[in-house]
């Protein structure tokens, strides 16, 4: 055997280690259901700030996106993790964070759904939320899995039944060990794994970019940018349905989140009010080399011709190989191991989140709040982790499997998720004359129109335009974010002018 696969394989074992190590150390954090899905709302601006760093970047991001968005749109794709950091990440937490920990907190709140329930009061407004959040985090939980395979190939050179042979025994491993923190430790032992994480990926990415830039096939980012431009990768991609399609990502992957369980569940579990500032400073930061940094390196590819097989790679439209063949042409062994671990990291904290968030609309929200409305704390806390477990191990089957339109089922579940929950929540946090009318006519009727663009792509004749198919998710995404801020006033504000016309004549009825 190779003596680097030897190296890769025990800063694996290390890695696998150090996180079961975390599994059994916070055992005792997650005694009760509050505590478990929570942390019994403990946790400081470190955790908490990486928590949503972590959840947010997954390696989707740094694999898949950052080199076919750097192929596609050149360095104008930085512009998305610019957006990642200041809207997703500093604008969420400013406008977002501080009344979601004290609404949360006043009302006893665990999950997206309980806050409809709570805000909207409208109890089947709870059921329909939960039943979206279980159905759409699946696809998006599988979809972590996208950039591995490609990874796993490029770094052992191997191909056919041998790489997919390593692909699947390290999913599943990977998939066991997340399950195994998540069920121990619940959102104490997530955290906690998330900030260790963190710091991997951030070295991670940043000894990546110093590599990439720095080597003899680019020779500085001064270099790289001139050649860029010549090559007509600009800061900003030519023709206008190419800059109508940047723009459509860079909302969706920042505003998206905004309404995402997984990214809003971290400002529930947060500390205290005081601690919010440097949580958002710290995320900002985090996020903003993340992102930048991925989509740096993707931008560069172009730059590395037939070295990685760039025309090839392009032809085939195998973008999720093109930053795992930089990888191996640029990082010596050592520093590929890192790489794997970053992948690993970014893949494991996203799945852990997804699998909390999941499985609470599965037994917080539905379970006990429709079929056993009396089960006792103790038994709903076991079967959520049950269910957190299950939601891992699933979503790695699929990813296994792997399903025809997967990755881009990931992408419209985020923007649906997006859609559905944006305006009732972030509107339901600021005015109180929004109301449960308008909240449902965001959920109905995003999932409606993200059914319909989506289905209308199969239509001959309409498959290769910017709006309709599942291939343009970025911008159904993106319409249905639109329809959701905007419907939930409006609705909420015509239902409020119809009920209290009625009210009068209801007073004079009673009289008579």
């Amino acid at each position: 055997m190779n003596k680097n696969y030897i190296l890769y394989f025990i800063i694996l074992a290390i890695y696998f280690g150090i996180m079961v190590t975390i599994a059994i150390i916070s055992r005792k954090k997650s005694s009760s259901l509050n505590s478990f899905f929570l942390a019994d709302r403990g946790i400081g601006p470190w955790m908490s700030a990486f928590a949503y760093g972590t959840t947010y970047f997954s390696s989707v991001i740094i694999i898949g996106y950052a080199g076919k968005l750097g192929v596609l749109y050149g360095m104008g794709a930085v512009w998305i993790g610019v957006g990642n950091a200041i809207i997703g990440t500093l604008l969420a937490w400013i406008i977002l964070a501080k009344r979601t920990k004290v609404y949360t907190s006043e009302h006893s709140i665990k999950t997206m759904p309980q806050y409809f329930e709570k805000r909207y009061k409208d109890k089947n407004i709870k059921f329909a939320a939960g039943l979206v959040v279980a159905l759409f985090l699946i696809p998006y939980s599988a979809s972590v899995y996208q950039g591995l395979g490609a990874l796993f190939a490029s770094v052992f050179s191997l191909g056919g039944e041998s790489v997919e042979t390593i692909f699947i025994i390290c999913v599943l491993v990977l998939a066991f060990v997340t399950a195994l923190y998540v069920f121990f430790g619940g959102y104490f032992a997530t955290a906690l794994s998330d900030f260790i994480q963190g710091f991997i990926m951030l070295f991670g990415i940043l000894c990546f970019v110093i590599f990439v830039f720095n080597n003899q096939y680019i020779h500085g980012i001064g270099e790289a940018y001139t050649r860029l431009v010549a090559l007509d990768k600009s800061l900003v991609p030519s023709g206008g349905k190419s800059i109508f399609v940047l723009i459509c990502l860079v909302l969706l992957t920042s505003i998206g989140p905004w309404g995402l369980p997984q990214t809003v569940h971290k400002f529930y579990a947060i500390k205290s009010e005081n601690t919010i500032l440097r949580g958002t400073i710290i995320s900002t930061v985090f996020c903003g080399i993340i992102g930048t940094c991925a989509y740096l390196a993707g931008t560069t590819s172009v730059l590395f011709g037939d070295v990685i097989n760039y025309n090839g790679l392009v032809a085939a439209k195998a973008f999720d190989e093109i930053i795992p063949a930089i990888m191996t042409t640029v990082l010596p062994p050592a520093f590929i191991a890192l790489m794997i671990v970053l992948v690993l990291s970014a893949s494991m904290s996203t799945l852990a989140s997804l699998s909390l968030s999941g499985a609470g609309a599965i037994m917080i929200d539905l379970y006990q709040g429709y079929i056993n409305k009396n089960a006792p704390e103790k038994k709903v806390n076991i079967l959520t982790r049950l269910s957190s477990f299950a939601l891992i191990i699933l979503s790695a089957l699929i990813a296994i499997f792997k399903p025809i339109g997967i990755i881009e089922l990931m992408s419209l579940s985020w923007g649906t998720l997006a859609g559905c929950f944006l305006g009732p929540y972030v509107l339901g946090l600021y005015f109180k004359r929004m109301n449960k009318y308008g909240a449902w006519a965001s959920i109905i009727g995003t999932l409606v129109i993200t059914v319909v663009l989506a289905a209308l792509g199969f239509v001959p004749g309409l498959e290769k335009t910017v709006v309709f198919g599942i291939n343009n998710s970025p911008v159904i995404g993106v319409i249905c974010m639109a329809y959701s801020v905007i419907i939930t006033p409006v609705v909420s504000l015509i239902a409020e002018k119809i009920t209290a016309k009625k009210k009068p004549e209801t007073v004079q009825t009673a009289e008579a």
